[in-house]
């Protein structure tokens, strides 16, 4: 590996755009006053779609054993469950983001829910920092 400027190594220098950053410096062209609000809502719905469906799985399965007792009378409870995770993890990767139209949680074959879209790098609540 060569050694960059001041003997440091080329990867560790971090170059900052000269426009001070911010939304336009990603890459992608925004109008001025473009809204992305309600883009960035259903994406947040999706989201905690998602999260309800995962957080209800402890409790759904404790109510099912308490009346059931028994592993097999909670399995059909169990696969339903695991139908709505699936249904609401398909719903959530296949948002959109409002500024690029790509898929905000899906990056190729990668699914990462991260609070940034994979591809503009817009914020999950960029709308709601706008009016602050």
């Amino acid at each position: 590996m060569t050694p960059g400027p001041a003997g440091r190594d080329a990867r560790a220098v971090v170059r900052q755009p000269q426009d001070g950053g911010g939304l336009e410096s990603s890459g992608v062209e925004t109008e001025a006053g473009e809204d992305f609000g309600p883009g960035l809502a259903r994406v947040r719905r999706r989201r905690w779609l998602l999260w309800f469906v995962l957080g209800a799985y402890l409790p759904t399965m404790w109510i099912t054993q308490q009346i059931t007792r028994s592993f097999q009378g909670s399995l059909p409870v169990f696969f339903c469950w695991l139908v709505l995770l699936i249904l609401a993890a398909v719903i959530s990767a296949l948002a959109r983001c409002p500024r690029c139209k790509n898929h905000f949680h899906v990056n190729g074959m990668v699914l990462l829910y991260l609070r940034k879209c994979l591809h503009c790098q817009l914020h999950i609540s960029a709308d709601k920092k706008k009016g602050k």
